[in-house]
């Protein structure tokens, strides 16, 4: 599940909890769950990847415009070369590295 953040002081929305407001600076918020859904913006295939991730390539990562209007990169499951703009995506947060996932 994805987490985001409702500013107590300005009242808007940003990516992950424990974080200073992006927008005010506001230490104060509270913890939203966010739906996941959204629309796949663009998207790059990795095919030389660095380091850690070099067994892995080619893997595609995409920029992600969720539900709530708020914008992320995602690693992309499954074949890179299916991808296409505006396709619905899932995105889900990673156990792995720690980043978001995304599947159609």
């Amino acid at each position: 599940m994805l987490q985001g953040r409702r500013c107590a002081e300005c009242g808007k929305l940003s990516l992950g909890a424990g974080h200073p407001c992006p927008f005010c600076g506001s230490e104060g918020g509270s913890a939203v769950a966010l739906s996941g859904r959204g629309r796949l913006l663009s998207w790059t295939v990795i095919r030389v990847a660095p380091g850690r991730y070099a067994a892995e390539a080619p893997y595609a990562v995409g920029l992600l415009r969720l539900e709530e209007g708020l914008r992320l990169t995602a690693r992309l499951e499954g074949d890179p070369e299916r991808w296409s703009a505006g396709q619905a995506v899932s995105a889900s947060k990673a156990i792995r590295n720690g980043g978001a996932q995304a599947r159609p």
